[in-house]
C-alpha cells in the first residue's frame, strides 16, 4: 500500500484508515497472475500483430515507453469461477434481495429496498463498511434550494459528454439530472442533523463562504459548483450508514464476500453464493440480486487488462481493501457486458494546488488551473508519467494569486505551503542549480521560468491559457521542486446498466433479477472521471440505490 500523501482525499478523510491497514495486513490472497499458456497467447498475439480479442487475459497494450502497473495492494478476491457444488453448500436462505457490498451504493440500494418492504440482507466482504468521503452532491436537492443554487443542466451534460467523448449512456445522464435532488433528499433525511445550514457547498466551505456561482469561471473547464459537505467524519459514515440501515430492518453480514451468482436456465438470476465463516451459503434472492463491489484497485491482473499502463496511477488513495473486481467477474459470468477498454480511473494529482509545473524535458505542459482529473491525466501523459511542480521562497505570500474557492475547500494555505517546501521537495539558491538537482535540461528549464515569469509580468499565459491574474513569479530565492506523479482513487469502468440500474448483456438486454450500483456500474464515463462534475460519483451511489429500491419494491 502506498503512503497517502497530502490530497483533496486526506483532507475530506479516509473511512476507517487503521483497521483499513489492519485489515489489508491480514489479507491472505493475491491477484491472479498470468499463466504461461496466457502468456504464450499474448506473445503469440503480439509478434503477429493482431491486437483485437474478446478474451481480457489474452489482451496486449502496445506501449511507446514501458510503465509499471501497479495495485493498490494485494487483495483477496472472492469471486470463485468454478460452478460451486451444492454439495458444499452449508446453508441456503430465502429473502427477496442481497446487496452485495457495503460503500455508498450499496448502503443506499440496502435501505431503499428495505424500505420498499423487501426481506433485505447485505454481505459486506470486509470486517466494517466503506465510506471514501463525506461529501454528496447534485444540482437540484433541497440543499441547493436552500443555497440559492440553479445550474445550466445543458451546459453541464454538455461538459459530461465531452468528458466522456461522447461513448456514455446520455440517457444515463439526463436521468441522473432528473432524479438526484429526490434521491439526495430522500438520503439525506435519514441523518439525525437536519440543519440546511450545516451541510455547506464544498467550494463555500473554505475562504469563501459566499460563493454561489454555479461554476468556477477561472479554469479553462467548467468545474461545478454542485458538491456538498455532510457534517461528519468521514471516518464515521460507515457505521452510522449500518445503524441506519439495521433500523431499516436490513440484515448485515460482515467478513462475508459474495463469490458466485446462481441462474436458472433461461438466464435469470435467481440468487448469490457467499462465503461466510462456516463456508459457502446460497441466498435464493425473489426479486434479485445487486452488485455494490466497488472497482478492481487491489486486482493488478484486471488493471492490467483493462486499463491502459499509462492510465494506471503509480500511487493509491483508497481504503476499499476489498475492491478486487468480484462484481465485475461476477456479472461477467453470466452474460453481463462492461465497458470498452481502455477503462477509466478516477484521477488526482498529488499536489491540488496550481503551481507551475513541468515535465522531465524541463517544459510547462498543461494550464495548471484545470479540474483535478484533468491535471492528472496531463501528468500520466509525461514522459515517465511524472513532473514537478516549482514554488519559491515567496510562496507565502504569493499563494493569495491562486486561492480560490474551489482551491481553498480542501485545507488552509499553510498545508499547501508547506507541501511545496517539504522534506520531499529538492531546493536550490539557483534555477539552475535547481534543474540539475531536477535531472531536467537545465537551458530548457531555465528558459520555461523566464518565460513563465515574463507572461506573469504582462499578464496572460500565452502558451497554455492559465488566467493571468492568478500567474505567480518564480523569482524569489531559494527555489523549491517537488517530484509528482498522479494519485488513483478508484476505477470508474464496470458493467452496462440502464436507467432500472439492471445489468445489460452485450446485446444490450437486460439480464433479469441483476442489478449494480456504484463504480462496479458502467456507461458514463471514459478515458477519465469528470472531477469537474464535481460529486457526480457520490451522488450516482445514491441514485443507483434509490432506484433500485423503487424498481424492485414496485
Amino acid at each position: 500500500m502506498n503512503e497517502r500523501k497530502l490530497s483533496r482525499r486526506a483532507f475530506l478523510g479516509t473511512a476507517g484508515a487503521a483497521t483499513g491497514l489492519a485489515a489489508l495486513a491480514s489479507l491472505g490472497g493475491c491477484a491472479p497472475k498470468t499463466t504461461g499458456a496466457e502468456q504464450s497467447v499474448a506473445d503469440d498475439v503480439a509478434a503477429n500483430g493482431a491486437m483485437q480479442t474478446t478474451d481480457p487475459s489474452k489482451a496486449v497494450w502496445p506501449v511507446v515507453e514501458e510503465i509499471e502497473v501497479e495495485a493498490a495492494g494485494e487483495g483477496k478476491i472472492a469471486f470463485v469461477a468454478e460452478p460451486i457444488a451444492e454439495s458444499d453448500i452449508v446453508a441456503t436462505h430465502d429473502v427477496d434481495v442481497v446487496v452485495c457490498g457495503l460503500g455508498p451504493a450499496g448502503d443506499a440500494a440496502a435501505l431503499s429496498c428495505a424500505e420498499h418492504g423487501l426481506k433485505t440482507v447485505a454481505v459486506e466482504k470486509q470486517s466494517t463498511g466503506n465510506y471514501n468521503s463525506a461529501t454528496i452532491g447534485g444540482t437540484n436537492s433541497k440543499l441547493h434550494q436552500h443555497w440559492g443554487m440553479t445550474y445550466d443542466t445543458d451546459a453541464w451534460i454538455a461538459d459530461a459528454m465531452v468528458d466522456c467523448a461522447f461513448q456514455g449512456d446520455m440517457s444515463l445522464y439526463r436521468h441522473f439530472l432528473e432524479k438526484n435532488g429526490e434521491a439526495v433528499d430522500w438520503y439525506i433525511g435519514h441523518f439525525d442533523n437536519q440543519n440546511l445550514d450545516d451541510y455547506p457547498l464544498t467550494f463555500a466551505a473554505g475562504d469563501f463562504p459566499d460563493f454561489r456561482d454555479e461554476y468556477d469561471k477561472t479554469s479553462l473547464s467548467r468545474s461545478w459548483n454542485t458538491s456538498l459537505n455532510l457534517p461528519y467524519p468521514p471516518g464515521d459514515l460507515a457505521g452510522i450508514l449500518a445503524g441506519i440501515l439495521e433500523n431499516a430492518g436490513v440484515e448485515i453480514r460482515y467478513s462475508c464476500p459474495a463469490c458466485q451468482l446462481v441462474s436458472d436456465d433461461a438466464g435469470k438470476v435467481t440468487g448469490v453464493i457467499v462465503k461466510s465463516e462456516q463456508g459457502f451459503e446460497k441466498y435464493n434472492c425473489a426479486k434479485g440480486v445487486v452488485l455494490a463491489t466497488g472497482g478492481y484497485e487491489f486486482n493488478q491482473q484486471m488493471l492490467k487488462e483493462r486499463c491502459r499502463p499509462r492510465s494506471v496511477p503509480g500511487s493509491w488513495l483508497t481504503g476499499a481493501f476489498g475492491n478486487t473486481g468480484d462484481g465485475h467477474q461476477m456479472g461477467i459470468a453470466v452474460g453481463a457486458a462492461e465497458d470498452e477498454f481502455p477503462q477509466p480511473i478516477m484521477l488526482d494529482p498529488e499536489q491540488l494546488m496550481p503551481y507551475l509545473r513541468v515535465n522531465k524535458l524541463g517544459k510547462r505542459f498543461a494550464p495548471e488551473y484545470e479540474p483535478y482529473g484533468h491535471l492528472a491525466l496531463a501528468i500520466q501523459a509525461q514522459p515517465g508519467t511524472y513532473d514537478f511542480y516549482i514554488v519559491d521562497d515567496a510562496i507565502d505570500e504569493k499563494i493569495d494569486k491562486i486561492w480560490t474557492p474551489s482551491s481553498s475547500c480542501y485545507g488552509p494555505k499553510e498545508a499547501w505551503t508547506a507541501a511545496a517546501r517539504s522534506e520531499k521537495a529538492l531546493k536550490a539558491d539557483t534555477l539552475e542549480e535547481l534543474a540539475e538537482l531536477m535531472e531536467v535540461p537545465v537551458d530548457e528549464f531555465v528558459a520555461s521560468i523566464e518565460r513563465w515569469n515574463t507572461m506573469a509580468a504582462a499578464g496572460k499565459d500565452e502558451d497554455f491559457g492559465f488566467p493571468g491574474d492568478m500567474m505567480m513569479t518564480i523569482d524569489t530565492p531559494p527555489y523549491y521542486a517537488t517530484k509528482e506523479f498522479a494519485d488513483g482513487l478508484c476505477t470508474a469502468g464496470g458493467l452496462l446498466v440502464d436507467t432500472e440500474c439492471r445489468v445489460l448483456d452485450k446485446n444490450r438486454t437486460p439480464i433479469e433479477g441483476l442489478f449494480a450500483a456504484g463504480v462496479v456500474s458502467g456507461g458514463m464515463f471514459y478515458n477519465t472521471y469528470p472531477h469537474n462534475l464535481n460529486c457526480l460519483s457520490h451522488t450516482r451511489n445514491c441514485l443507483m440505490g434509490y432506484t433500485i429500491g423503487e424498481v424492485l419494491g414496485a
